[in-house]
């Protein structure tokens, strides 16, 4: 990167291919700068001081950049250091280049600058960014404008959870709850805590349902009892009572109806009456006890959660951008339908899902819980199996696995309508059929869990 004169002063050596790549893709060295950091930011490398006076020294050859701002510099320009006229050698032998681990890694995070999807988790990390600067901007150590940024950022997280990829949605909402934890730990007035504590909490909630969802049912129960254990501290009683929810959902696809039904027991006893979780859990306690071949009370608490459905108030909270009425709409279609396949009661099981699943159509489609209206027609498959209808059974079966979100709670109830297809249809092509779908989405899971 330098010559030396006759008279053994060292002068610097222009760079001329650092520029052209850098003309050739029309960026400003302060663009160039704020890619590198954006790579290194994905690439969970440490945050870059690099600025544009600094890519001007190494144009200029004034300065070589050391090794990590080459690796990224070649990722940012899809070249080599030789091609960007940075390669060195030492003692005849090259400086150290890619492997062809580093080449694959190159060909990533290049796109982290132009694929969109991509681009989405780097802005939303730099949102994070943002929220720390408008914290380090207020007079104490949290800022006014922080929580205008996680009340941004769980709306949108909300919103976009029905469409957006779930590991996506987790890495986002796993850094916020690290951010908040941060704060947590800092310097904050009493009321600032409080409030960080309902965040995290609420944080917490969405990293429990994505969790349960991506097929990590222990760690999904942990983010659902710190959810409930920061919510306590806090005073917010609707959010242990969302906590307790996730806890009784995540237990009942686990397989566990007794905790189902403590934690819903649990719920109850701090939810508010007139909103629509009160109903979802006395929902959960009834499929809870279903699932324990307890009818009495399983009707007896499908009663309390109509009941009080019938008496919400015309307009209930909004979640988020979310009415949760919307909740108690699900509890009391889709619980009913699985509670009544496990209590042997086909017929009304039919009914309910049938309503469940007329219930998802009509929402538009960018708001559907698709994973949710998947459960709804396996329940509806199930009772339809036992009720003699094999090939429309079968049918909503495989609408169920055709699903885009096809999470671990659908493919627990899968398994539950292949075993009634084999055991009751066994000579049917179509059974045949939909266990091979079955089995080869159970394997193309278990190969993706492997990476």
């Amino acid at each position: 990167m330098a010559q030396t004169d006759s008279d053994g002063e060292r002068r610097a050596r222009t760079n001329p291919h650092l520029r052209a790549h850098r003309a050739r893709m029309r960026l400003t060295q302060q663009e160039v700068a704020e890619a590198l950091a954006a790579l290194a930011w994905e690439h969970d490398h440490e945050q870059l001081g690099v600025d544009a006076d600094m890519v001007s020294k190494w144009e200029r050859g004034a300065k070589r950049p050391r090794r990590l701002y080459r690796r990224l510099l070649c990722m940012l320009y899809d070249s080599t250091e030789e091609d960007l006229g940075l390669r060195q050698t030492q003692g005849g032998a090259p400086a150290d280049d890619f492997s062809g681990e580093d080449v694959n890694r190159r060909e990533f995070l290049r796109a982290a600058v132009v694929a969109p999807e991509v681009l989405r988790r780097v802005l939303r990390g730099a949102g994070g960014e943002a929220m720390e600067f408008t914290r380090m901007a207020g007079t104490s150590g949290v800022g006014a404008g922080t929580f205008d940024h996680l009340e941004a950022v769980l709306t949108e997280l909300r919103c976009s959870y029905y469409e957006q990829p779930l590991a996506e949605q987790f890495a986002v909402a796993r850094a916020y709850r690290t951010r908040v934890q941060e704060l947590i730990q800092g310097r904050h007035t009493f009321k600032e805590g409080q409030q960080l504590y309902v965040y995290a909490a609420w944080l917490d909630e969405m990293l429990a349902w994505l969790a349960n969802n991506l097929g990590d049912a222990l760690t999904a129960e942990a983010y659902a009892i710190d959810c409930f254990e920061h919510a306590d501290q806090a005073g917010h009683n609707e959010l242990c009572a969302w906590a307790a929810d996730q806890m009784a959902s995540i237990a009942i696809y686990a397989n566990r109806p007794e905790r189902a039904a403590a934690a819903a027991r649990r719920g109850i006893e701090r939810a508010p009456a007139a909103h629509p979780v009160a109903v979802r859990l006395r929902a959960q306690a009834a499929r809870a006890h279903a699932r324990l071949g307890q009818r009495d009370e399983c009707e007896r608490f499908f009663t309390e959660a109509q009941d009080l459905y019938d008496r919400l108030p015309s307009r209930t909270p909004i979640r988020f951008g979310e009415d949760t009425r919307v909740q108690a709409d699900h509890a009391l279609t889709g619980h009913p339908a699985s509670s009544h396949i496990w209590l042997a009661d086909f017929h009304r099981a039919k009914r309910y899902a049938e309503r469940a699943v007329a219930l998802h159509e009509s929402v538009p489609a960018g708001s559907r819980d698709l994973g949710r209206e998947a459960i709804a027609r396996i329940d509806l498959g199930i009772a339809l199996a036992e009720l003699g209808v094999a090939d429309e059974a079968i049918g909503q079966g495989r609408l169920a696995l055709a699903s885009p979100r096809v999470s671990e709670s659908v493919r627990s109830r899968a398994a539950d309508l292949d075993a009634v297809l084999t055991a009751c249809y066994p000579g049917l092509p179509a059974t045949r059929e939909f266990h091979e779908q079955y089995d080869n989405l159970v394997r193309a899971t278990d190969r993706h869990s492997d990476h």
